[in-house]
Protein backbone atom coordinates (compact mmCIF):
# COMPACT_ATOMS: atom_id res chain seq x y z
CA UNK A 1 0.00 0.00 0.00
CA UNK A 2 2.58 2.12 0.80
CA UNK A 3 4.35 1.54 -2.38
CA UNK A 4 1.20 2.32 -4.37
CA UNK A 5 1.14 5.62 -2.36
CA UNK A 6 4.93 6.81 -3.54
CA UNK A 7 4.31 5.24 -7.21
CA UNK A 8 1.64 7.59 -7.35
CA UNK A 9 2.90 10.75 -5.28
CA UNK A 10 5.84 9.99 -7.93
CA UNK A 11 3.85 10.27 -11.36
CA UNK A 12 1.95 12.91 -9.96
CA UNK A 13 4.78 15.27 -9.34
CA UNK A 14 6.13 13.81 -12.63
CA UNK A 15 2.99 14.84 -14.36
CA UNK A 16 3.17 18.80 -12.41
CA UNK A 17 6.16 18.72 -14.07
CA UNK A 18 5.62 17.77 -17.24
CA UNK A 19 2.61 20.52 -17.58
CA UNK A 20 4.47 22.98 -16.57
CA UNK A 21 6.94 22.58 -18.66
CA UNK A 22 4.53 22.28 -21.61
CA UNK A 23 2.86 25.71 -20.50
CA UNK A 24 5.87 26.97 -20.71
CA UNK A 25 6.88 26.36 -23.96
CA UNK A 26 3.73 27.10 -25.36
CA UNK A 27 4.24 30.60 -23.79
CA UNK A 28 7.39 30.59 -25.37
CA UNK A 29 5.82 30.19 -28.78
CA UNK A 30 2.85 32.04 -28.36
CA UNK A 31 5.79 34.98 -28.21
CA UNK A 32 7.35 34.00 -30.95
CA UNK A 33 7.63 37.14 -33.27
CA UNK A 34 7.25 35.92 -36.88
CA UNK A 35 10.33 38.43 -39.21
CA UNK A 36 10.23 39.17 -43.04
CA UNK A 37 13.37 40.10 -45.23
CA UNK A 38 14.14 41.12 -48.40
CA UNK A 39 16.89 42.43 -50.73
CA UNK A 40 20.03 41.86 -52.71
CA UNK A 41 23.43 41.77 -53.01
CA UNK A 42 25.46 43.30 -55.85
CA UNK A 43 28.78 43.69 -54.51
CA UNK A 44 30.83 41.42 -56.43
CA UNK A 45 28.90 42.40 -59.70
CA UNK A 46 30.26 46.03 -59.30
CA UNK A 47 33.94 44.83 -58.91
CA UNK A 48 33.68 43.15 -62.31
CA UNK A 49 32.19 46.28 -64.05
CA UNK A 50 34.63 48.76 -62.52
CA UNK A 51 37.45 46.37 -63.37
CA UNK A 52 36.15 46.67 -67.13
CA UNK A 53 35.93 50.42 -66.66
CA UNK A 54 39.36 50.76 -65.72
CA UNK A 55 40.97 48.29 -68.26
CA UNK A 56 38.87 50.87 -70.88
CA UNK A 57 40.59 54.00 -68.92
CA UNK A 58 44.17 52.36 -69.06
CA UNK A 59 43.60 51.72 -73.11
CA UNK A 60 42.28 55.21 -73.65
CA UNK A 61 45.40 56.60 -71.83
CA UNK A 62 47.76 54.14 -73.57
CA UNK A 63 46.18 55.21 -77.46
CA UNK A 64 46.40 58.94 -76.08
CA UNK A 65 49.86 58.45 -75.14
CA UNK A 66 50.98 56.81 -78.13
CA UNK A 67 49.16 58.99 -80.35
CA UNK A 68 51.27 62.01 -78.85
CA UNK A 69 54.71 60.32 -78.84
CA UNK A 70 56.64 61.64 -81.92
CA UNK A 71 55.81 64.95 -82.58
CA UNK A 72 59.14 66.11 -83.68
CA UNK A 73 60.90 66.63 -87.26
CA UNK A 74 63.86 67.54 -89.23
CA UNK A 75 62.58 71.11 -89.84
CA UNK A 76 62.18 71.91 -86.23
CA UNK A 77 63.68 75.31 -84.63
CA UNK A 78 66.84 75.24 -83.21
CA UNK A 79 67.19 75.35 -78.99
CA UNK A 80 68.63 78.86 -79.25
CA UNK A 81 65.60 80.24 -82.25
CA UNK A 82 62.09 81.85 -80.05
CA UNK A 83 59.94 79.42 -81.93
CA UNK A 84 62.06 76.95 -80.03
CA UNK A 85 61.34 79.03 -76.92
CA UNK A 86 57.73 78.99 -77.24
CA UNK A 87 57.74 75.13 -77.58
CA UNK A 88 59.89 74.48 -74.55
CA UNK A 89 57.02 76.89 -72.77
CA UNK A 90 54.30 74.67 -74.85
CA UNK A 91 56.51 71.35 -73.04
CA UNK A 92 56.33 73.00 -69.79
CA UNK A 93 52.64 73.76 -69.33
CA UNK A 94 51.41 70.25 -71.11
CA UNK A 95 53.65 68.79 -68.23
CA UNK A 96 51.95 70.37 -65.88
CA UNK A 97 48.88 69.87 -67.10
CA UNK A 98 49.85 65.75 -67.20
CA UNK A 99 50.90 66.06 -63.86
CA UNK A 100 47.33 68.08 -62.36
CA UNK A 101 45.58 65.03 -64.40
CA UNK A 102 47.45 62.37 -62.60
CA UNK A 103 46.96 64.23 -58.92
CA UNK A 104 42.94 64.42 -59.61
CA UNK A 105 43.18 60.83 -60.35
CA UNK A 106 45.01 59.28 -57.68
CA UNK A 107 42.64 61.41 -55.54
CA UNK A 108 39.79 59.98 -57.09
CA UNK A 109 41.29 56.71 -56.81
CA UNK A 110 42.17 57.11 -53.00
CA UNK A 111 38.25 58.02 -52.69
CA UNK A 112 36.57 55.93 -55.56
CA UNK A 113 36.18 52.84 -53.92
CA UNK A 114 34.48 53.82 -50.62
CA UNK A 115 31.19 52.77 -49.32
CA UNK A 116 28.88 54.03 -47.42
CA UNK A 117 26.63 52.05 -44.65
CA UNK A 118 23.08 53.56 -44.32
CA UNK A 119 20.69 52.45 -41.57
CA UNK A 120 17.12 53.68 -41.33
CA UNK A 121 14.85 52.14 -38.63
CA UNK A 122 11.43 53.05 -38.15
CA UNK A 123 8.54 52.15 -35.30
CA UNK A 124 4.48 52.13 -35.83
CA UNK A 125 1.88 51.87 -34.28
CA UNK A 126 0.66 47.86 -34.56
CA UNK A 127 -2.70 46.73 -34.87
CA UNK A 128 -5.22 47.12 -36.98
CA UNK A 129 -3.23 50.36 -37.74
CA UNK A 130 -0.36 48.45 -38.87
CA UNK A 131 -1.54 46.23 -40.92
CA UNK A 132 -1.64 47.75 -44.20
CA UNK A 133 2.39 48.05 -44.39
CA UNK A 134 2.79 44.26 -43.24
CA UNK A 135 0.39 43.77 -45.92
CA UNK A 136 2.58 45.73 -48.50
CA UNK A 137 5.70 44.58 -47.55
CA UNK A 138 4.62 40.80 -47.51
CA UNK A 139 3.19 42.08 -51.42
CA UNK A 140 6.52 43.63 -52.31
CA UNK A 141 8.72 40.32 -50.72
CA UNK A 142 6.53 37.47 -53.34
CA UNK A 143 6.96 39.75 -56.61
CA UNK A 144 10.31 41.63 -56.31
CA UNK A 145 13.30 39.97 -58.57
CA UNK A 146 16.05 40.76 -56.16
CA UNK A 147 18.59 38.71 -58.20
CA UNK A 148 18.87 41.98 -60.22
CA UNK A 149 19.97 45.28 -59.76
CA UNK A 150 16.73 47.10 -61.44
CA UNK A 151 14.48 44.89 -58.95
CA UNK A 152 16.08 45.75 -55.66
CA UNK A 153 15.97 49.31 -56.78
CA UNK A 154 11.69 48.67 -57.39
CA UNK A 155 11.83 46.93 -53.73
CA UNK A 156 13.76 49.58 -51.81
CA UNK A 157 11.53 52.24 -53.70
CA UNK A 158 8.28 50.56 -53.20
CA UNK A 159 9.20 50.48 -49.61
CA UNK A 160 10.18 53.95 -49.09
CA UNK A 161 6.71 55.00 -50.93
CA UNK A 162 4.94 52.26 -48.42
CA UNK A 163 6.60 54.33 -45.38
CA UNK A 164 5.98 57.79 -46.64
CA UNK A 165 2.25 56.93 -47.06
CA UNK A 166 2.58 55.60 -43.46
CA UNK A 167 3.98 58.80 -41.42
CA UNK A 168 0.75 59.40 -39.40
CA UNK A 169 1.81 55.92 -37.82
CA UNK A 170 4.99 56.33 -37.14
CA UNK A 171 5.98 57.02 -33.29
CA UNK A 172 9.76 56.63 -33.74
CA UNK A 173 12.73 56.76 -36.11
CA UNK A 174 16.42 55.95 -36.05
CA UNK A 175 19.33 56.82 -38.72
CA UNK A 176 22.93 55.43 -38.94
CA UNK A 177 25.84 56.14 -41.17
CA UNK A 178 28.99 54.72 -41.13
CA UNK A 179 32.06 55.08 -44.18
CA UNK A 180 34.39 52.57 -45.14
CA UNK A 181 37.79 53.25 -47.06
CA UNK A 182 36.52 49.59 -49.34
CA UNK A 183 34.22 48.09 -50.60
CA UNK A 184 35.43 44.92 -48.57
CA UNK A 185 35.21 46.53 -45.53
CA UNK A 186 32.01 48.30 -46.61
CA UNK A 187 30.46 44.30 -47.64
CA UNK A 188 32.02 43.39 -44.35
CA UNK A 189 29.81 45.53 -42.08
CA UNK A 190 26.75 46.01 -44.13
CA UNK A 191 26.58 41.90 -43.49
CA UNK A 192 27.23 42.21 -39.87
CA UNK A 193 24.52 45.20 -39.52
CA UNK A 194 22.46 42.52 -41.54
CA UNK A 195 22.73 39.53 -39.34
CA UNK A 196 22.46 41.71 -36.02
CA UNK A 197 19.26 42.58 -37.19
CA UNK A 198 17.82 39.18 -38.17
CA UNK A 199 18.90 37.72 -35.02
CA UNK A 200 16.27 39.91 -33.49
CA UNK A 201 13.56 37.70 -34.67
CA UNK A 202 12.43 34.35 -33.90
CA UNK A 203 11.00 33.10 -36.76
CA UNK A 204 11.81 34.09 -39.93
CA UNK A 205 8.20 33.89 -41.83
CA UNK A 206 9.20 35.42 -45.45
CA UNK A 207 12.55 35.62 -46.92
CA UNK A 208 13.69 36.69 -50.68
CA UNK A 209 17.26 37.67 -51.02
CA UNK A 210 18.78 37.23 -54.28
CA UNK A 211 15.55 35.91 -55.78
CA UNK A 212 16.16 33.11 -53.29
CA UNK A 213 13.00 32.74 -51.12
CA UNK A 214 11.16 30.57 -48.40
CA UNK A 215 8.79 30.46 -46.07
CA UNK A 216 8.98 29.49 -42.38
CA UNK A 217 12.28 28.53 -40.91
CA UNK A 218 12.86 27.00 -37.52
CA UNK A 219 12.28 28.75 -34.15
CA UNK A 220 14.99 29.79 -32.30
CA UNK A 221 13.84 29.97 -28.54
CA UNK A 222 14.76 27.86 -25.37
CA UNK A 223 12.31 26.09 -23.84
CA UNK A 224 13.39 27.44 -19.95
CA UNK A 225 14.13 30.95 -21.29
CA UNK A 226 10.78 32.04 -19.76
CA UNK A 227 11.87 30.26 -16.25
CA UNK A 228 15.26 31.73 -16.18
CA UNK A 229 14.48 35.09 -17.25
CA UNK A 230 12.06 35.02 -14.10
CA UNK A 231 15.30 34.51 -11.73
CA UNK A 232 17.37 37.35 -13.88
CA UNK A 233 18.89 39.84 -11.78
CA UNK A 234 20.40 41.87 -14.24
CA UNK A 235 17.00 42.07 -16.06
CA UNK A 236 15.55 43.42 -12.89
CA UNK A 237 18.14 46.00 -13.08
CA UNK A 238 17.38 47.14 -16.72
CA UNK A 239 13.87 47.26 -16.36
CA UNK A 240 14.49 50.54 -13.56
CA UNK A 241 16.35 52.15 -16.28
CA UNK A 242 13.36 51.47 -19.10
CA UNK A 243 10.41 52.66 -16.83
CA UNK A 244 10.00 55.85 -18.00
CA UNK A 245 10.21 54.85 -21.65
CA UNK A 246 7.73 51.97 -20.61
CA UNK A 247 5.71 54.18 -19.05
CA UNK A 248 5.84 56.34 -22.50
CA UNK A 249 4.89 53.56 -24.53
CA UNK A 250 1.84 52.53 -22.14
CA UNK A 251 0.38 56.06 -23.33
CA UNK A 252 0.51 55.21 -26.81
CA UNK A 253 -0.51 51.97 -27.58
CA UNK A 254 0.47 48.25 -26.93
CA UNK A 255 1.42 46.79 -30.46
CA UNK A 256 4.42 47.98 -32.90
CA UNK A 257 5.69 47.13 -35.84
CA UNK A 258 9.38 47.77 -36.50
CA UNK A 259 10.88 48.39 -39.96
CA UNK A 260 14.94 48.27 -40.77
CA UNK A 261 16.39 49.46 -43.99
CA UNK A 262 19.67 48.86 -44.54
CA UNK A 263 21.66 50.06 -48.43
CA UNK A 264 25.44 49.95 -48.82
CA UNK A 265 26.41 52.54 -52.18
CA UNK A 266 29.19 54.24 -53.35
CA UNK A 267 31.08 57.01 -52.17
CA UNK A 268 30.19 59.31 -48.99
CA UNK A 269 26.67 60.02 -48.36
CA UNK A 270 24.89 61.39 -44.84
CA UNK A 271 21.22 60.84 -43.28
CA UNK A 272 19.34 63.69 -41.11
CA UNK A 273 19.12 62.55 -37.37
CA UNK A 274 15.56 61.65 -37.01
CA UNK A 275 13.73 63.92 -34.33
CA UNK A 276 10.62 63.98 -36.31
CA UNK A 277 8.30 63.02 -39.17
CA UNK A 278 9.90 65.64 -41.19
CA UNK A 279 13.29 64.62 -40.50
CA UNK A 280 11.86 60.94 -41.19
CA UNK A 281 10.67 61.97 -44.77
CA UNK A 282 13.91 63.91 -45.86
CA UNK A 283 15.85 60.41 -44.61
CA UNK A 284 13.66 58.19 -46.58
CA UNK A 285 13.87 60.75 -49.94
CA UNK A 286 17.70 61.15 -48.93
CA UNK A 287 17.81 57.14 -49.70
CA UNK A 288 15.76 56.82 -52.60
CA UNK A 289 18.41 59.27 -54.57
CA UNK A 290 20.95 56.31 -53.73
CA UNK A 291 19.19 53.94 -55.83
CA UNK A 292 20.59 54.13 -59.47
CA UNK A 293 24.27 53.21 -59.94
CA UNK A 294 25.67 54.13 -56.69
CA UNK A 295 23.89 51.34 -55.09
CA UNK A 296 25.63 48.30 -53.94
CA UNK A 297 23.55 46.17 -51.79
CA UNK A 298 20.08 46.84 -49.93
CA UNK A 299 17.43 44.91 -47.41
CA UNK A 300 14.09 45.57 -45.69
CA UNK A 301 13.41 43.86 -42.89
CA UNK A 302 10.74 44.12 -40.37
CA UNK A 303 8.89 42.62 -37.26
CA UNK A 304 6.41 41.30 -36.94
CA UNK A 305 5.56 39.60 -40.72
CA UNK A 306 2.22 37.76 -39.35
CA UNK A 307 -0.35 40.14 -38.77
CA UNK A 308 -1.26 37.83 -36.07
CA UNK A 309 1.62 38.23 -34.11
CA UNK A 310 2.63 41.66 -32.07
CA UNK A 311 5.98 42.90 -31.37
CA UNK A 312 5.27 43.94 -27.57
CA UNK A 313 6.69 46.99 -25.67
CA UNK A 314 9.51 44.70 -23.74
CA UNK A 315 10.38 43.49 -26.80
CA UNK A 316 10.76 46.83 -28.56
CA UNK A 317 12.31 48.44 -25.79
CA UNK A 318 14.89 45.32 -25.28
CA UNK A 319 15.61 44.77 -29.01
CA UNK A 320 15.75 48.22 -30.45
CA UNK A 321 16.74 50.69 -27.82
CA UNK A 322 17.84 53.29 -29.86
CA UNK A 323 14.41 53.69 -31.06
CA UNK A 324 12.59 53.42 -27.75
CA UNK A 325 15.17 56.17 -27.07
CA UNK A 326 14.28 58.60 -29.92
CA UNK A 327 10.80 58.22 -29.06
CA UNK A 328 10.44 60.92 -26.56
CA UNK A 329 11.67 63.89 -29.41
CA UNK A 330 9.78 62.09 -31.79
CA UNK A 331 5.99 62.65 -30.29
CA UNK A 332 6.98 65.99 -29.36
CA UNK A 333 7.46 67.29 -32.47
CA UNK A 334 4.47 65.37 -33.92
CA UNK A 335 2.65 66.88 -31.23
CA UNK A 336 3.86 70.49 -32.26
Amino acid sequence: MALLRRYATASAIALFVLLLLLVTCNLNMASALSGGVMGGNFFDSDSESSSSESYTRDSESYRMGHHHHHYYNDDAPSPDTPAAKGSHSGLVFFLIFVLGMFLVSFYKGSTGNSVTVLKLQVAMLGGGMGSTIQRDLTRIAETADTSSRDGLTYLLTDTIQSLVRHLGNCIAGYSFVDLKRSKEDGEKYYNQLSNEERAKFDEETLVNLNNTEKRSTKIQSDVFSNVYSMFDGKGIKEESKKFEEEKLLNEIGSEYIVITILVAAKGAHKLPNINGTKDLKEALQKLRTLLSSKLLAGKVLWTPQNEDDTLSKRKLLEDYPQLARSMTNFLVKKHE
